[in-house]
């Protein structure tokens, strides 16, 4: 693998780093090599330490001729996947500088940035650094791709999209969320609290709030099918508004720990005017280890 780092040199934000490592390697391998990529921009050494101060860190020079990625090796194998693309975005995006400390250092509550104000320059750097690490290891052009051929939104399309991009669950169904041509929600619980809510700015406000429990007349309540449901239940179940259409479509996917996965698809055409602008609900994305797979479709 050799890129030409020269030509990554006015690259000034993430997508156009991406693009133009895709346009050198137009045969990139699925699961992205994340280290071997790494190892071919100069990183000289991934160092997996012992350390619950931070979950990674990059040691370079000012011109960035080379760099040592530091990875918290007590975390799970996925979660060291994005702290390496992580790190990486921090080696590559030359507009990132480190603090007074001459390196960075970066915590969970780092990597879990998604938006920052724009005088805020330390959390507009690490949300730089999470958007190339997601974008790196699920490139749009090829996760697109799988996701058209895959048809319809489904809950067994995210776990297969999962497993061919060694990545978590949790981090494919933002990914789908986000980027699939039908609008769909993707809400997580654990012992039936929702605890993330991933969705397209275009999708209705979702009621159902974070640490409240499951809405009690919802698909997704009190399930613990091993397989995946589908049902038909009234608009009001999970969202505000009580405008058409008055149904909406539901899947919920039970997984490991008590964890369930549940899906929101409204019907675009007849929703046009509902749109949430505000934030996004996204927490520890790369937090949660993968969750095992269950075999069904709708």
């Amino acid at each position: 693998m050799q890129i030409d780092r020269i030509e990554l040199a006015d690259c000034t934000s993430p997508e156009r780093v991406i693009s133009e490592i895709l346009r050198q390697l137009p045969d990139l391998q699925i699961p992205v090599p994340i280290e071997d990529l790494a190892v071919a921009v100069g990183i000289t050494d991934i160092h997996r330490m012992t350390t619950q101060n931070f979950e990674g860190g990059l040691i370079t020079q000012p011109e960035r001729r080379d760099g040592v990625i530091l990875v918290n090796g007590t975390a799970n194998r996925l979660r060291q996947r994005y702290t390496i693309g992580h790190e990486l975005g921090h080696f590559l995006i030359a507009a990132h500088k480190p603090g007074t400390s001459g390196q960075f250092t970066c915590s969970k509550a780092d990597m879990s940035i998604r938006k920052a104000g724009r005088d805020d320059r330390y959390k507009r750097m690490e949300s730089e650094a999470n958007r190339f690490s997601a974008g790196m290891l699920m490139p749009l052009p090829m996760f697109k791709a799988d996701m058209r051929s895959q048809g319809a939104p489904d809950l067994q399309n995210v776990v297969a999209l999962a497993a061919r991009y060694d990545v978590s669950k949790e981090a494919a169904a933002i990914h789908y969320s986000t980027y699939h041509h039908d609008m769909c929600a993707i809400i997580l619980s654990q012992d039936d609290i929702i605890r993330r809510v991933y969705k397209p700015s275009r999708f209705p406000f979702v009621e159902a709030a974070i640490g409240k429990p499951l809405p009690h007349n919802s698909l997704s309540s009190g399930s613990q099918n091993s397989e995946a449901e589908w049902d038909e239940v009234d608009r009001g179940v999970w969202l505000a508004s009580l405008e058409r259409p008055s149904s909406i479509n539901e899947q919920a996917l039970s997984l490991a720990g008590g964890w369930k996965m549940t899906m929101l698809i409204v019907d675009e055409t007849e929703d046009e005017s509902e749109v949430d602008e505000g934030f996004r609900d996204t927490f520890d994305v790369w937090e949660n280890p993968q969750f095992p797979s269950k075999s069904r479709r709708r």
